[in-house]
């Protein structure tokens, strides 16, 4: 009984403070920590032992240490559009390529653990300590641990193809040209709507309270994309054919993921349909 009261009391005060230390809190994401000695586990936290605080936190970290942030070159200085294209998938992909680096760490974790829930064996409590912090960061309410939930979960902690989170940060920032791309490293288009959270749009109606959100780095920026696809119920449709994809053991492709953004811009079917167009037309620089 002691046992089970203590692990409730842990889970009681992750669901309260996990936010504290959770790489995604908002639209705009917390500053992430460089190296696992800044990630701090609250002090009410102290059912936890310290060595599990130190296997918690070595589980939610990225895998990779953190990438330099490197101005945004001029790429309307680039006269050759291949070399272009070619500049701003360099600049962007290692952002891109860590982000999918932890979500693959985090999801063969959570493989491992709904293993042993379906062979009914007992979960550590910083197994469960693990498994509430995901639940806070991808933004699951979640009561009760079980099949159900973990299935949930893995829904949404799985990676993005590259080729697709290329092609729509080209899309949305004019391959890197865009106002928004230059003065705040959004590549996305993405909105705030806290007032000074970001710039104001020039064409924006007067009856609109939107800004568009501003980043310190370009890394910030790509987690926030990646944090919206996972998490927002508005791209559920993506994030269940990558599951049926995963089902059948085929290949995650952009092409194929990019049928779920329907609700991402107003054109619809029409912007899916641009999105793959330029996967393919591009296909051979991706690869490269």
């Amino acid at each position: 009984m002691l046992l089970i009261r203590n692990l409730i009391l842990v889970l009681f005060w992750l669901l309260v403070a996990v936010a504290t230390f959770s790489p995604f809190s908002e639209l705009e994401p917390v500053k992430e920590p460089e190296a696992l000695e800044e990630w701090q586990i609250p002090s009410r936290l102290t059912a936890l032992s310290d060595a599990d605080q130190k296997k918690l936190l070595q589980r939610l970290a990225y895998p990779k240490a953190a990438i330099p942030k490197q101005p945004l070159p001029d790429f309307n200085t680039i006269a050759n559009v291949d070399r272009k294209k070619q500049a701003f998938f360099d600049y962007l992909r290692p952002h891109v390529k860590r982000e999918n680096q932890r979500l693959l760490w985090l999801r063969e974790q959570l493989l491992e653990i709904a293993e042993k829930k379906q062979k009914n064996l007992r979960l550590s409590i910083e197994e469960y300590a693990f498994l509430y912090s995901l639940y806070d960061e991808f933004k699951l309410d979640v009561a009760e641990t079980d099949q159900e939930t973990l299935a949930e979960l893995l829904l949404r902690v799985d990676v993005i193809p590259e080729s697709l989170v290329l092609m729509q940060a080209a899309n949305e920032s004019a391959w890197g040209t865009s106002r928004f791309a230059i003065e705040g490293y959004n590549f996305f288009g993405q909105w705030c709507f806290r007032e000074g959270c970001g710039l104001i749009p020039l064409n924006r109606a007067e009856d609109q309270f939107h800004e568009v959100a501003k980043f310190d780095s370009p890394a910030a920026s790509i987690r926030s994309y990646f944090y919206n696809l996972n998490t927002f119920h508005t791209y559920e449709q993506l994030r269940q054919i990558r599951a049926q994809h995963r089902a059948e053991n085929r290949p995650l492709r952009g092409e194929a993921l990019a049928h779920g953004l329907s609700a991402y811009s107003e054109r619809g079917h029409e912007y899916i349909e641009e999105i793959t167009a330029m996967i393919r037309f591009n296909r051979r620089l991706l690869e490269d």
